[in-house]
């Protein structure tokens, strides 16, 4: 049976959805599934082994170029596309831009979320099929449910992310610890201060502490902490998506943000602490008992604002909020030490 899987975005959408992948070739080795993802993550989608073939889709790039080029490169892409016929159409993100891409496929079987489960819900009113799952279930379990309910089988509690084995030979370090300062929101950043007296905590005890970057702000954070900080490091240059999961897969320990790496460790069923301020983890935060969502213990009465600007602060300020900056180096230390211990 041919499938046709539509999660194009975010990163951490992508790692959301590999447990559903493991779940749906397992109870339906019949299947053989084609993913379409956005290019710039093609090369995660490839880390599941029940993958079949991966459809890079440029469709962020082509709504920014929006010219005859685009149109030309989505007409090339629907040609190829459409060389396979699929029997079905899972569109597990139930967004107007998936439900596009469904239709561009010309099946005659799309399934998704039902109108009270879609994000956008006035995308169910076009497919074949839908159903029903709650809304207030975290991500993972979302996506395993929709996939459960098409392929009519029942899923366990326990479940597998899919992609340790594609890490297997990576080489443990005892000692080592990664911490992922940067994310896409200045109201996500933690205090560079607390960064500092982490690594020097960290330093003290015995590790060794590398510090990922992948923007030049990223990367003078970075420089800024090594130079408080004698002993931590960074990589020399910016890391493709694979190089990064290698180190982190090889840690003993991982501290981030709200961000992709900080799912993608959590994927990898390595020890890691996330730090949420302003968003919630409550539905798309990291998931099993090797990680911590760690907030203040008593939220402010604003969290979570989800915006990218804090009212607390003046305009355009790129200050650590509130939420943020009352977070303590020692806290996180102890809660990561913990937890490194647990599991």
């Amino acid at each position: 049976m041919k499938v046709l899987l539509i999660k194009m975005s975010s990163m951490g959408d992508i790692f959301h959805t590999f447990p559903a992948v493991t779940d749906l070739l397992k109870f339906r080795p019949d299947i053989e599934l084609d993913w379409v993802v956005e290019e710039g993550f093609a090369e995660i989608v490839s880390w599941h082994p029940g993958v079949s073939r991966i459809i890079p889709i440029g469709l962020r790039r082509w709504m920014t170029m929006r010219n005859r080029q685009a149109w030309r490169e989505f007409k090339n892409w629907k040609h190829q596309l459409n060389q396979t016929q699929y029997d079905l159409v899972i569109d597990a993100q139930g967004l107007l831009k998936s439900l596009f891409i469904a239709k561009t496929s010309q099946s005659t079987n799309i399934q998704g979320y039902s109108q009270r489960s879609a994000r956008e819900p006035w995308v169910s009113y076009f497919y074949d099929e839908t159903h029903s799952v709650s809304k207030s279930l975290h991500a993972v379990q979302r996506t395993r449910k929709l996939l459960a309910k098409i392929g009519r089988y029942n899923i366990s509690e326990s479940f597998s992310f899919g992609i340790q084995q594609y890490f297997a030979p990576i080489e443990k370090k005892p000692r080592q610890l990664i911490f992922i300062v940067g994310t896409s929101w200045t109201t996500k950043l933690w205090s560079p201060t607390e960064w500092k007296k982490l690594t020097q905590l960290a330093l003290k005890n015995g590790y060794h502490v590398e510090i990922i970057w992948g923007s030049e702000s990223e990367k003078n954070l970075a420089e800024d902490i090594i130079s408080a900080c004698p002993g931590a490091s960074r990589p020399s240059e910016r890391m493709s998506i694979t190089k990064v999961a290698e180190r982190l897969v090889a840690a003993s320990g991982v501290v981030g943000l709200d961000t992709g790496f900080s799912h993608l460790a959590g994927a990898l069923e390595v020890p890691t602490i996330a730090l949420y301020g302003p968003t919630s983890p409550t539905k798309v935060g990291l998931i099993g008992k090797h990680t911590c969502n760690f907030q203040l213990a008593d939220p402010l009465n604003c969290m979570p604002c989800h915006k990218r600007q804090c009212k607390r602060l003046p305009p355009k300020s790129t200050e650590t909020p509130p939420c943020l900056s009352m977070i303590e180096a020692s806290l996180v230390w102890n809660a990561l030490t913990e937890l490194m211990t647990s599991t």
